[in-house]
């Protein structure tokens, strides 16, 4: 054979309890992104939505270009919910120890964390000058820091914006696993509110951190159930800054085409945000049979050849359409059936596998459903399957297209095309695919010219087919034709 190379579960309880635990700031900004799920989706190639940033206040202190034994002080309004956190960049230990720290509340009077002062004050400094103070009202807050034994101090303050990401989605049967990648830029927790109404049971949610570790699970052992209890709670699942993965799938022992789930999610950090980013996803459209379950790789070749189809063609003269190997290889025929060439066959062998996938290419074959396929073993005697067989037959056919294939041992086989009864012979021009596994790296094509009359007599002699009988046969339809 010659082949020529041709040039893609309590979740309601705390879905609410982590509304309540997020407030928005007044200038609140939205950015509304629309994007496609890729299929086949992983953490590799999954969609990035964003940065997630906890709102948060952070107060500078250094000994940069001030003057000696001045008490500075800085100013800066601050949110319910806001994490404050105090830098301290001193050029030496003994002037930033030496130095006192001290935050006031909004009322200009309670002294909220103070590393000289009570033991709450100097817990709350602890917790200011460590992983972050949240503070408990909003307001204008007040940090003064005053050296004592004659060494300087510069004091200012920035606040970080805290964000929220946003997903809209669906997960069909072609889409079952859908990935979302985000950074956790700044803060010390992560909160998710995740709803897909009364489908949620069917839903599972999975949480991974950078290294691929499943941190928190829906589904998973007593350990991630309960960091995804913490995940959806209004306190929000402890975690560090870095990047991360959201996996959205069915539930277990839910059939991914028994339904389409449309579903959405929040992730916040912290307890204030002022910018969110809504990522609204088009999901791949559900696809079940055996085509929607095959994706090339990246690097696929395709290859062709030609070859032709023969009048009153047989299992034993069937064209050759090369070797079937999962995930590895695919098969493609191309051809036509005419009121003279009727039946086509073809023969193929599945080198390794277990299962066969076929499928036609509505966009190509004329009218699928005026066509009869039907499967045999290599010696043409045993049907395994038939789309107008018996029962049991089509129950067979109708496996063989569908996503999950008909189970079959590595073995030739031989599929053959004909009109469907009733219909009145006509030109069909198809074709179809058959694969075995979810992928392919090569693809090859067989494009089968069907056989006339005339050309059968221009060769002299064709297998399975008489000149002499062809003519006779050709004139008695052209006398006829004639009449």
């Amino acid at each position: 054979m010659t082949w020529g190379i041709l040039p893609a579960q309590g979740f309601a309880m705390t879905y609410s309890l982590v509304n309540a635990s997020v407030g928005s700031t007044a200038s609140l900004a939205t950015f509304n992104i629309k994007t496609s799920a890729v299929k086949n989706e992983t953490s590799a190639n999954a969609i990035n939505i964003g940065n997630l940033t906890e709102q948060s206040d952070t107060v500078s202190v250094s000994n940069a270009g001030a003057l000696a034994n001045t008490a500075v002080s800085t100013t800066f309004s601050g949110q319910t919910g806001d994490l404050a956190t105090l830098s301290q960049n001193f050029n030496n230990v003994v002037d930033q120890a030496s130095t006192r720290y001290q935050l006031y509340a909004p009322d200009g009077t309670t002294i909220i964390a103070d590393n000289q002062g009570t033991t709450a004050q100097q817990l709350a400094y602890t917790e200011w000058v460590g992983s972050g103070l949240t503070l408990s009202s909003s307001g204008t807050y007040t940090a003064i820091a005053t050296p004592d034994d004659g060494s300087a101090a510069a004091i200012s303050s920035s606040q970080t914006q805290g964000t929220a990401l946003g997903v809209t989605s669906t997960l069909t049967g072609s889409d079952a696993n859908e990935y979302y990648n985000f950074a956790l830029t700044a803060g010390n927790n992560i909160k998710l509110n995740f709803d897909a109404g009364s489908a949620t049971p069917s839903t599972r949610v999975q949480l991974y951190n950078a290294n691929g570790q499943l941190v928190a699970d829906s589904e998973g052992n007593a350990y991630q159930q309960a960091n995804y209890v913490a995940l959806t709670s209004g306190t929000g699942l402890t975690a560090s800054p870095g990047n991360y993965s959201v996996e959205v799938s069915y539930a277990n022992g839910v059939n991914p085409d028994s339904q389409s789930i449309p579903y959405s999610f929040q992730l916040y950090s912290g307890s204030t945000y002022s910018v969110v980013y809504n990522n609204s996803v088009t999901a791949q459209p559900t696809d079940t049979t055996a085509a929607g379950s095959v994706t090339a790789t990246s690097q696929a070749l395709a290859y062709s050849r030609s070859a032709f189809n023969t009048i009153s063609e047989t299992a034993a003269t069937a064209v050759n359409a090369g070797w079937l190997q999962e995930n590895k290889s695919a098969l493609q025929v191309e051809s036509q059936l005419t009121s003279a060439d009727s039946a086509d066959y073809f023969s193929f062998t599945l080198q390794s596998g277990n299962n066969l996938k076929f499928g036609f290419d509505s966009t190509t074959t004329t009218d699928p459903s005026a066509l009869r396929v039907q499967i045999y073993d290599s010696t043409g005697s045993e049907l395994i399957a038939d789309s107008q067989g018996t029962a049991a037959q089509q129950a067979a056919y109708k496996e063989l297209t569908t996503t999950n294939g008909l189970t079959a041992k590595a073995g030739t086989y031989v599929a053959k095309i004909s009109y469907a009864p009733g219909v009145t012979p006509s030109t069909q021009t198809y074709l179809f695919n058959i694969y075995s596994g979810t992928s392919y790296a090569a693809l090859y094509k067989t494009i089968a010219s069907a056989q006339t009359y005339g050309n059968a007599l221009l060769s002299g002699s064709v297998s399975g087919y008489s000149a002499a009988q062809g003519a006779a046969a050709y004139l008695a339809s052209i006398s006829n034709s004639v009449l």
